[in-house]
């Protein structure tokens, strides 16, 4: 005969050894019968089924049943702590490192355990902080418009409020996309970080400034929390392995954004590290060579991780003006912080690197794209920027748009700064000579653009806000390029001392009735006031030291028509001087010479060195500091 076999495995045979207490399954427990501790059914389950399931205890003592319904409670509390985050006060906080004065406290039942920026916040804490020279700030989360702080994305009515406080001033700030099609994609009922929707790192962003331009709003106490966001974001999206088809794109105008953030509110060093960022992009991606009569090179980005950076052509006119508008928003912006923050003899970087050759047509209007002015697909470019500064002749569409013009007096205003800085007391013949033919050349090129430039408009013009903040800025720029390519002569030449006078004047005379009008301003305007009081300044100090002489009879101008110069340029930065805390930084800068006891050195050479001067700084100087100083001027 066989020996009998058991339908039980031999792994799981019945053990002659009692059991230690409390490993028997839940129904032998209730029952009080000897259980085998076989698993997943043990004998007596199995010859005598129960209505109940063989069950056995974790580590904490609960059935498999019981960890299921606590799971369950668990997510229930944090659903209803999301929809009321005033009836929980969470006591766990975690440290914002982009705010030491701001605390988040998200809830100990919370299923996340990294740090979400939209966690909720404790309904008996407020959070004071200054950001751009404002004053501080304090709300409760126990208002009702804050109880999205514990979602990924704010709701649609809460998005809607911070596009409408962005977009009208987007372009101010380095935005190139096309508005309306950006708002429809962002208001679009997809979830967040869907394809069809921008970039986790560009809405953050839009975000950011969203608050960031509404002092008034519940939200702008809780600015960090949308700043952190946004570097979180902007720091992931380009490793993120979905295939977003705007990816590159969306994420090189999320640093133009953040640049010019930090750059509005003097964190300068962060400012030129989304600005290098957004160069990289630029380059890595062609950007700067679309239409290329030479053909292009295979991108660079996204070579180490085998990620295609620009999956398809652009689908359409407007998509590909995205893409020549971004990079030359990149471009200006590069030009101009560089002059703002570096020294005239560092100003080379990446756009100016042997070999880096810009064929990018000039940029259109965006409602030019979509109108079809683009040229065909087969109409080529090259050499747009070698060409104008060579005062190349071009034919070619853009070449006088609003945008256009705006970018070339970016290059000139980099060319001047660079220029200048590369003069010296005492150069051999051979340099002389080369300087001497640049400059000509250049003072040239500029003297020419500034007359194709058309009459600043005013706001009572029928042009929307935005048009004319563009001519406000294009004009500032060419005429601070007038004032940096002469500043190291103004104090022996008289040319060019009345150069950098009549330059200093059209730039504190720009839009003087429409500049109480216009609520935001792109923050290399504070730079370039600064400038223009400069000069006044420096005038001032050489007639009051006897090194005025220079001027002839009844000629450029006395000490009286100066200072009421100065009184312009000082007024027209005090409009905005609550707004930026760049622009009270270059107030303050103006402030600290000292008109009585001007210094040895002119101010036309510390012009001439440029070198940015950190040591004043002042973020919390209210509008009425700047008051009775202008009185007394």
């Amino acid at each position: 005969m066989h020996p009998q076999v058991s339908k039980k495995p031999p792994a799981i045979q019945t053990s002659s050894r009692p059991l230690r207490r409390g490993k028997a399954c839940v129904n032998c427990r209730f029952l009080k019968i000897k259980c085998d501790g076989v698993k997943p059914i043990c004998g007596p389950c199995e010859r005598n089924p129960k209505e109940d399931e063989c069950d056995y205890t974790d580590v904490q003592g609960r059935s498999r049943t019981r960890a299921l319904e606590d799971t369950i409670a668990r997510l229930e509390t944090r659903i209803k702590e999301l929809e009321r985050p005033q009836d929980f006060t969470p006591s766990v906080s975690l440290h914002d490192p982009y705010n030491n004065q701001i605390q988040l406290q998200p809830s100990p039942a919370s299923p996340y355990t990294s740090l979400s920026p939209f966690s909720p916040v404790s309904s008996t804490s407020s959070h004071s902080f200054d950001q751009g020279g404002r004053g501080s700030s304090s709300t409760s989360a126990s208002d009702s418009s804050l109880s999205f702080l514990g979602t990924d994305e704010p709701p649609m009515v809460v998005i809607t409020t911070l596009l409408d406080n962005f977009l009208p001033h987007a372009s101010q700030f380095g935005f190139f996309l096309h508005p309306t099609r950006f708002r429809l994609n962002a208001l679009s009922q997809f979830p967040f970080g869907h394809v069809s929707r921008p970039s986790p790192a560009l809405l953050s962003t839009v975000y950011l400034w969203g608050v960031h331009l509404s002092p008034a709003s519940p939200y702008y106490a809780h600015l960090p929390v949308f700043l952190s966001r946004a570097l979180q974001y902007a720091g992931t999206d380009l490793a993120n392995t979905t295939t977003h088809p705007h990816r590159v794109l969306h994420l090189m105008q999320a640093e133009v954004l953040l640049a010019n953030y930090f750059f509005r509110n003097g964190r300068f060093l962060e400012a030129k590290c989304h600005t290098s960022i957004a160069v990289s992009l630029a380059l890595g991606c062609n950007f700067h060579r679309i239409r290329s009569n030479f053909g292009l090179s295979p991108p660079t980005i996204g070579v180490l991780l085998n990620l295609p950076v620009l999956p398809h052509p652009p689908q359409d006119e407007v998509d590909e003006g995205e893409r020549i508008n971004g990079f030359w928003a990149v471009f200006t912006l590069h030009k101009t912080l560089a002059v703002a923050l570096d020294p005239p003899t560092r100003l080379c970087g990446a756009l100016e690197a042997s070999g880096v050759l810009i064929d990018t047509p000039w940029p259109l209007e965006m409602d030019t794209y979509r109108e079809g002015y683009l040229p065909p697909q087969d109409a080529q470019s090259s050499f747009t920027v070698r060409d104008f500064l060579s005062e190349v002749p071009r034919i070619a569409p853009g070449e006088f748009t609003a945008t256009a013009m705006h970018v070339k007096s970016a290059v000139l205003f980099h060319r001047a700064a660079y220029l200048a800085g590369q003069w010296r007391p005492h150069m051999y013949p051979h340099e002389a000579t080369a300087f001497s033919n640049a400059f000509y050349s250049l003072d040239r090129l500029i003297q020419r653009f500034r007359e194709d430039l058309p009459p600043t408009p005013d706001t009572g013009d029928s042009l929307p806000s935005s048009e004319v903040q563009t001519h406000i800025i294009t004009r500032a720029l060419g005429e601070a390029a007038a004032i940096k390519l002469h500043s190291n002569f103004s104090y022996s030449d008289t040319s060019s001392k009345h150069k950098c006078l009549s330059a200093a004047r059209a730039i504190v005379s720009l839009g003087k009735a429409s500049l109480t009008q216009l609520t935001y301003m792109n923050p290399i305007m504070g730079t370039l006031w600064s400038i223009a009081c400069h000069v006044f300044i420096d005038e001032i100090s050489r007639l009051r030291t006897g090194e005025g002489s220079l001027t002839p009879t009844a000629t450029i101008s006395g000490e009286d028509a100066l200072l009421t110069n100065l009184r312009d340029g000082m007024t027209t930065l005090s409009i905005f001087a609550n707004d930026s805390a760049l622009i009270i930084n270059e107030s303050a800068r103006v402030l600290q010479l000292d008109l009585s006891n001007p210094p040895i050195t002119s101010c036309a050479s510390r012009m001439a060195k440029n070198t940015p001067d950190f040591s004043f700084r002042y973020p919390s100087i209210p509008t009425f500091f700047f008051t009775p100083i202008i009185a007394c001027l």
